[in-house]
């Protein structure tokens, strides 16, 4: 009785302890166990269906990172990460950033696209971009997820093209894998494809991807052996590399926690359009970056891949106010910044321009000019991907720097793309017309025309513009008033048939703040006086801004920089003129004070003159 008693505490006691021992976190690689080791990542790879792969497989599946990684790591919060939930209603917004910028050469069209909310940019619908579409156009810099996902795809007319392509899922390996055999540009190249679900595999550097899901007919099944009906097609097909299986068929992935540079550069890379620029291997890039730091040692997330943005007022977690550049350099008064990082004196220099003026403003991007040029950014010109235009003035046009006021009313660096669009306008709306309905009216303008140049505007005449205006009129007469956006204008036909300009809120630049490459202080704005900003007749203030559009019209290709500083010519030119005398103003002042000086001295002396007397006579 006694023993049956001990065991039946025994059973209840581990009864009670059964959900405690329950709880094992359900993905091993999100639980560590305080090692700061980074795990090896040798392991089994598996297709989309969960099937696990072997090197000689017929046929070969594309390994699928969504199974394969999901085995230990919690896919379905990662997916929701900054860099996938672009089109996720229920993610922040935060701050503008770059945009995708759409250009149709010949429809004379050249608009900034976001499925973020960001003021200034258009929905990809807006334009005739399904979600198959936007991939195949933008999907090369994509590190997939978001839209990519089969499931998440905005539009339900592909479904059949969706069934050969694949889920663009989360490649995990765009970012996590160091091994020097990841190519990020062959994962473009097959998203380019329509290669979706195989893209990964052939970015890996353990596989090799032939052929094309884009040149496959609707009726294609991966899954059998009979060929495509056109027998020059190849279809998409994989073959691994023995070699980088082990004996048990794992493969090693040299996974990294801590993002080297190389691996964002990819997506964020960008060439200033400057004749006048040192060669690559003479120039110093990001100062941190230089002294040995890291993109992801500001740039900080956790599991769930809310990337840390690093502006001021970001709407984060406690920690990422320490991740600006206030948070780092500044700090607060007892802690200092982060890792020592040097501490400012600003000797000199007005309070006044701390509040006025974020940190980028003096340290980042390219240093004010007479005039703006053009800059590229691997997400609008598809840099590091072959057969990519290398000329400096292919499209879109990006103009940089802009020093423009942000919604606090704080100067900042920009880049700057003007918007270039033909629309229906009504008396609620701007509706875009679909760049294939304006093309054929352009193409009848120019038949003929040899002076085209490949990835460079056309330039279109009052005439021309006027034409395609009338040709969308007698299309649809119930659209509304046919209208082009170009240039910072809006343009339309009056009751007597004249082109007619005016400035719209419709054709105002879409802004985005530049934050990179971070000069030190000897090279910063401001380090060779008031001068760098103030002089009269300065570029910080009264710098060219070109409009970049493909219908010219004399002074309405350029603005003033004062133009995007809430304020008009005249008080800057009033406060640099200002400088211009202050020399004078300080040999006055000083002046001022020695007259003074003097006088009191005088007074000083004749006072004691007149005491001196005074005792002299009491004495007597």
């Amino acid at each position: 009785m006694h023993t049956m008693n001990l065991r039946s505490v025994f059973l209840l006691c581990i009864a009670a302890a059964a959900p405690a021992l329950a709880q094992k976190p359900d993905f091993i690689g999100d639980a560590p166990d305080g090692t700061r080791y980074a795990p090896v990542h040798l392991i089994r790879i598996y297709d989309e269906n969960g099937v696990l792969i072997a090197p000689g497989d017929t046929p070969a599946m594309p390994y699928s990172p969504r199974v394969t990684c999901g085995k230990c790591h919690d896919y379905a919060k990662i997916r929701h990460g900054w860099h996938f939930n672009a089109a996720d209603s229920g993610a922040a917004t935060g701050r503008a950033g770059e945009p995708w910028i759409l250009v149709d050469r010949g429809a004379g069209v050249q608009v900034p696209l976001s499925y973020r909310p960001w003021k200034g940019t258009f929905q990809p619908e807006q334009f005739g971009l399904t979600t198959l579409g936007f991939l195949k156009t933008f999907g090369r810099h994509l590190p997939g997820g978001g839209v990519g996902e089969m499931e998440n795809r905005r539009d339900r007319d592909d479904y059949m093209r969706w069934e050969i392509s694949g889920s663009l899922d989360v490649n995990c390996q765009s970012c996590h894998n160091a091994d020097p055999a990841q190519h990020p540009a062959e994962y473009g190249v097959q998203v380019l494809r329509q290669n979706f679900r195989w893209a990964p595999t052939a970015a890996s550097g353990f596989a090799m991807v032939q052929g094309s899901a884009g040149d496959m007919p609707d009726n294609f099944d991966m899954y059998s052996s009979v060929p495509p009906e056109a027998s020059d097609k190849v279809p998409p097909g994989v073959r691994y590399n023995g070699a980088k299986f082990d004996a048990t068929g794992k493969v090693l992935f040299q996974a990294v926690r801590s993002i080297p540079p190389s691996q964002c550069y990819f997506c964020h890379s960008s060439k200033v359009v400057d004749g006048g620029a040192k060669e690559r291997w003479q120039k110093d890039g990001d100062v941190h970056i230089s002294a040995g730091m890291i993109c992801v040692d500001c740039h900080r997330n956790g599991l769930d891949h809310q990337m840390v943005r690093g502006y001021e007022g970001e709407a984060v977690q406690g920690t990422h106010a320490s991740l600006t550049c206030r948070g780092c350099h500044l700090g607060d008064a007892e802690t200092g910044g982060r890792r020592r990082a040097p501490r400012p004196e600003h000797k000199g220099i007005p309070p006044v321009h701390f509040e006025k003026l974020s940190c980028t403003t003096c340290h980042a991007g390219p240093m004010p000019a007479d005039a703006t040029t053009l800059v590229k950014t691997s997400r609008a010109h598809a840099l590091g991907i072959p057969k990519a235009s290398r000329d400096d003035d292919a499209l879109p046009h990006i103009t940089t720097p802009v020093f423009a006021k942000d919604g606090d009313g704080v100067y900042e660096p920009s880049n700057l793309v003007w918007p270039s669009y033909w629309a229906f306008a009504t008396d609620s709306a701007m509706v875009p017309v679909l760049p294939d309905r304006v093309k054929p009216l352009i193409a009848a303008l120019h038949a003929g025309d040899t002076t085209y140049v490949p990835g460079r505007w056309p330039h279109f005449s009052s005439d021309d513009v006027a034409a395609v205006l009338r040709g969308l009129a007698a299309m649809d007469s119930t659209a509304g008033d046919p209208v082009y956006i170009s240039g910072g204008r809006l343009f339309r036909m009056s009751r007597e048939g004249r082109l007619l300009s005016r400035s719209h809120d419709a054709a105002q630049p879409y802004l985005w703040p530049i934050a990179h490459d971070v000069r030190p202080k000897d090279q910063s704005l401001g380090a060779g006086g008031c001068d760098d900003c103030h002089a009269p007749g300065g570029p910080f203030f009264a710098g060219t801004v070109r409009t970049m559009s493909p219908f010219f019209a004399g002074d309405d290709t350029t603005a003033s920089m004062t133009a995007f500083q809430d304020q008009g010519p005249v008080y800057p030119w009033v406060l640099s003129t200002s400088f211009y005398f202050r020399p004078l103003l300080k040999g006055l002042i000083i002046l001022a004070f020695l007259i003074i000086g003097a006088v009191v001295a005088l007074h000083v002396m004749r006072g004691v003159g007149y005491i001196v007397r005074t005792l002299g006579k009491g004495g007597a």
